[in-house]
C-alpha cells in the first residue's frame, strides 16, 4: 500500500514539504512497482531515483540546519544516515532476490522511517526554521 501525503506531515516550510510530497509520490512509485511485479529495470531506477533525491534533500536540510545554527543537527544528520544505510541494504536485497516480503519490508521500514522522522526530527526544524525566520523578518523590518 502506497504512502499517502497528508497536511499533519506539514513541517510549515515550503521547500521542505514539497520535497517530502515528492519523497511520498516516488516511494508509492517504488511501492506500486513492486506489488505489481514489474521489470527488474524500472524498480531498479526507481530505487535509484528515491536513493539520489533522499540525498538532495537531507544535503538540503543539512545546509539549513547549518546555516540557521539548530542544535539538534548532529542527532538529525544521524538519522539521515542511518536512514540511506537502510535504503542501500534494501535495494541490495532486491539486487539478491526480489520477494513479496522484501515488498513489505520495504513498506514497512521506508514508510515508517518517513511517517516517524517527518512527524518528529524534521517538524521540530521546521518550527526551528520558522522561528528563526520570523526573527530575521522582525530584524529587517525594525
Amino acid at each position: 500500500m502506497a504512502p499517502k501525503w497528508k497536511e499533519q506531515y506539514s513541517t510549515g516550510v515550503w521547500w521542505q514539504d514539497k520535497q517530502h510530497r515528492e519523497l511520498f509520490t516516488r516511494l508509492g512509485t517504488l511501492l506500486d512497482a513492486m506489488e505489481r511485479a514489474r521489470v527488474r529495470e524500472e524498480i531498479q531506477a526507481l530505487f535509484e531515483f528515491l536513493e539520489s533525491y533522499t540525498i538532495r534533500h537531507f544535503t538540503s536540510e543539512e545546509a539549513s540546519m547549518e546555516k540557521a545554527g539548530y542544535s539538534g543537527r548532529k542527532a538529525h544528520m544521524n538519522e539521515h544516515r542511518k536512514f540511506l544505510q537502510e535504503l542501500a541494504a534494501l535495494k541490495s536485497e532486491f539486487e539478491d532476490d526480489a520477494t513479496l516480503a522484501l515488498v513489505i519490508k520495504v513498506q514497512r521500514q521506508l514508510v515508517d522511517w518517513f511517517v516517524n522522522h517527518i512527524g518528529n526530527m524534521d517538524k521540530s526544524l521546521g518550527a526551528f526554521l520558522r522561528a528563526q525566520e520570523a526573527k530575521h523578518q522582525a530584524v529587517v523590518n525594525c
